[in-house]
């Protein structure tokens, strides 16, 4: 019940003056978590790529290679999922070194992980011949493919 001469208080009239506001500080907020998002993302492929480096530089000068590249990658993955969880798992280690054989080149991977996730690479390191691979990896970072477009077109 309203006083004579004061207006009874609608929330609802307060998010109709400051939509504006409201929808700005939304697409702010917006922006920041999709930007963090792709910063974390951009981060993560190449810490894969980096470590997969790493494994193959090690395998390249074991002796036995066989038998020391399957000790080593168990190892490896037993220390690295006891601290950082299953995202290092021998399985896993097995697509970062393959990741980086793939693409060998840093700045390939560099040049698309702007568009690209973890997730695409995946679904690129399918494709066995070298240049369709690069290809579709192209197409999806410049066309803005999502990975359901990607594994769409890659039997084509």
């Amino acid at each position: 019940m309203a006083l004579r001469g004061y207006k009874s208080f609608n929330p609802s009239d307060k998010l109709t003056i400051y939509r504006s506001v409201i929808d700005d500080v939304k697409g702010i907020i917006s922006s920041g978590m999709e930007s963090a998002y792709n910063a974390t993302s951009c981060a993560m492929v190449i810490t894969y790529w980096n470590v997969g480096r790493r494994i193959v530089e090690q395998e390249q000068n074991g002796n036995q290679r066989a038998e020391y590249g399957a000790a080593m990658m168990d190892a490896l993955a037993a220390e690295l999922t006891k601290e950082y969880g299953k995202s290092y798992s021998k399985r896993n280690l097995q697509y970062f070194r393959k990741f980086y054989q793939c693409f060998p080149d840093i700045e390939i991977v560099n040049s698309c992980v702007h568009n690209l996730t973890w997730t695409h690479f995946r679904s690129l390191l399918r494709v066995p011949d070298e240049d369709a691979r690069v290809w579709y990896m192209n197409e999806a970072a410049h066309e803005n493919w999502n990975v359901r477009m990607l594994d769409r077109n890659i039997p084509t």
